[in-house]
């Protein structure tokens, strides 16, 4: 980690530097640490990294966003923006010659909100494994009996999903973000969150199935579920994905 940046704001550092302090100890009680043969994966959505309607974020806040991604090895991110420069003043906080990142294209359209997915990932533990791309629900076949008579376009998601391949040590992962359309919130169960939902997991469960180069798929990000009950969550299960049980009593709610 470099921390020059704080330092320039000399009237804030000593306060700035406590609570780093802080934050660093509360991490270190509840994230076990990194080492070769316990490899911590993380997602989070940073709300608006950055966006011109909420404003740049500066020095501190940009640390504390550092300290945190470092006690992890590959972590996936939601809402990027178009604009990169938050995310690379983060990863040069981490220090660039030790840590990388990937990001996909932009999402067009006003749903899209032109958010990128990224994963951001430490070299010393975790290596690209050359594999990346937006996924495309393939098209739905039409038959009549046995003979296929067309292949219509099916629905895509309004923030297109990004596929990447990640060696860490001897094993190899394939890790699928997304960040699944929310709605107005009024209902837990919105039907276009819940179509997007299925139409991610029956894609890539279909494809877990067929293909050996999807054996080791992670299906993680921001599914805006309300709660595990709902159909949003059914949608994820009934394709055959698992909740690793360890993480079932983690708090369905924002981090406070």
């Amino acid at each position: 980690m470099f921390y020059y940046g704080i330092k320039r704001n000399k009237k804030e550092y000593p306060r700035i530097a406590g609570d780093l302090i802080r934050l660093k100890d509360a991490l270190t009680a509840q994230i076990p640490p990194k080492s070769a043969g316990n490899t911590l994966l993380a997602t989070w959505n940073i709300r608006e990294f950055d966006s011109k309607a909420y404003g740049d974020r500066g020095e501190e806040p940009l640390h504390y966003i550092a300290e945190i991604m470092s006690r992890f090895d590959l972590i996936a991110v939601q809402e990027v923006r178009e604009d990169l420069t938050a995310l690379k003043k983060v990863v040069a906080i981490l220090g660039n010659q030790h840590w990388d990142y990937i990001v996909s294209d932009v999402s067009e359209g006003t749903p899209g909100n032109r958010e990128r997915m990224a994963f951001v990932y430490d070299k010393r533990h975790v290596s690209f494994s050359s594999i990346a791309g937006e996924v495309v629900i393939p098209p739905i076949e039409v038959k009549d009996g046995r003979k296929t008579i067309r292949y219509d376009p099916s629905d895509q998601l309004y923030r297109t999903p990004y596929l990447c391949g990640f060696q860490l040590g001897w094993s190899k992962l394939l890790l699928c973000t997304v960040h699944i359309l929310f709605g107005d919130g009024s209902d837990e169960n919105d039907p276009k969150r819940v179509r997007e939902i299925k139409l991610i997991a029956d894609a890539l469960a279909k494809r877990s199935r067929e293909r050996q180069d999807y054996s080791n798929l992670v299906l993680l990000g921001d599914f805006n579920i309300f709660s595990r009950e709902d159909l949003t969550m059914e949608a994820i299960t009934d394709a055959g994905f698992v909740v690793d049980e360890s993480l079932q009593s983690v708090p369905e709610t924002n981090v406070g």
